[in-house]
């Protein structure tokens, strides 16, 4: 990862996954945001892909930039995991054929880790793959979410369990946007910065925790520094892991149950919100099997409650539905599965997993057990 600052208040990041590179563009605020669309190749045109709110926010103003040098329309779309899904896509494909798309369009995602992930399918699949750029305007998004190289959509079964690898040729985004980001989607974005301290960059526990705060009250200094983090932590174990199969899937850490817990909510919490709990309850299963200790899990709960994330399952979830969606985990396959089990990644310590292959196989006996701990008392 290479960072130089610009005159123009611009980090950029190279991003290497395996032999995947892109760029990365982090700007303090919206004034050359377009700028770098002139650094690409045998591109005549764009078609940009937003949710209702960012697109009726930034959607016009970016499109009358882009129109100065090159043809570009707005698609707005409704942006939900409901409809993040085949029939949507579906929709979204024809919709941007049907304004004269061509192998020389670039799509554009301008939004949250939905609308990204729905950009980065209709790209890959339209004319078997063309080129995509993400505007990440949530600080999930920008901080987790487009640092990948994997596009998905849900199934009736699980979440993301359609989905293709395909490399973005550039990230563009500025901090500017996360000043109109709801307490909660900040939130949100803080428990994945939770995770990649707790089991990457654990050497950074201490500043988080000073930073970290209830009211979300951060400068914008704050925000670069969350973000910063994530790239590094990110880009760490995905130099060698680029298609997130061996070493990378510690960044699945909480997601596991987490993503239960976020589609049987049918929104009710967060992808990070149930990440965080899906965490806690990884970490409550891992210390019943006789590994991470009281003292860390302690650690874990700190930094969700100082971020103002929930650390109960809210009681309108029904457990039952958890455990069935637990069934159909897109990590199902990496390693054997054994009858009974769910596979995760579980905790020896902060920063460290206590199984070589980064998944182990947990009893659903004993999941069970964590996740109705969990609950509201």
């Amino acid at each position: 990862m290479k960072n130089a600052y610009a005159e123009n208040s611009c980090s950029t990041f190279d991003i290497q996954f395996g032999d995947k590179s892109f760029k990365y563009y982090l700007y303090n605020d919206f004034e050359n945001i377009t700028e770098r669309l002139s650094d690409l190749e045998d591109i005549d045109s764009f078609v940009i892909l937003s949710d209702k709110n960012i697109g009726g926010i930034y959607g016009q103003d970016i499109v009358k930039r882009i129109r100065k040098n090159y043809r570009c329309e707005l698609i707005i779309f409704e942006c939900t995991e409901k409809t993040k899904n085949l029939t949507v896509l579906q929709e979204m494909i024809e919709k941007v054929i049907s304004l004269k798309a061509t192998r020389r369009t670039c799509i554009i995602g301008l939004g949250g880790g939905i609308c990204g992930n729905m950009a980065g399918m209709v790209a890959a699949l339209l004319f078997r793959g063309i080129k995509f750029i993400h505007i990440p305007t949530s600080l999930m998004a920008i901080s987790d979410s487009v640092l990948s190289l994997k596009q998905a959509i849900n199934s009736d079964y699980g979440k993301n369990l359609i989905g293709v690898f395909h490399t973005p040729e550039m990230v563009i985004t500025s901090t500017e946007f996360l000043k109109t980001l709801p307490k909660k989607e900040i939130i949100s974005g803080l428990c994945e910065t939770i995770k990649n301290v707790l089991t990457i960059l654990p050497e950074n526990i201490e500043r988080l925790s000073d930073i970290l705060n209830a009211d979300c009250s951060y400068t914008g200094g704050n925000y670069r520094y969350f973000i910063e983090m994530s790239v590094k932590a990110k880009t760490q174990v995905m130099k060698n892991d680029a298609y997130e199969k061996k070493g990378a899937l510690i960044l699945e850490y909480g997601h596991t149950i987490g993503h239960a817990i976020e589609l049987a909510g049918g929104g009710i919490v967060t992808h990070g919100e149930a990440v965080g709990l899906g965490m806690l309850c990884a970490a409550e299963i891992s210390h019943m099997l006789g590994h991470l200790p009281d003292k860390d899990i302690k650690i874990h709960r700190t930094l969700l409650e100082k971020a103002g994330a929930p650390t109960a399952i809210d009681g309108k979830i029904n457990a039952d539905t958890i455990l069935s969606i637990l069934k159909y985990d897109n990590k199902r396959g990496y390693t054997a599965v054994e009858e009974g089990t769910v596979q995760m990644v579980l905790l020896d310590r902060v920063g460290k997993t206590f199984n070589h292959s980064i998944l182990t196989a947990v009893p659903m006996e004993l999941v069970m057990q964590a996740i109705n701990r969990m609950y509201m008392k």
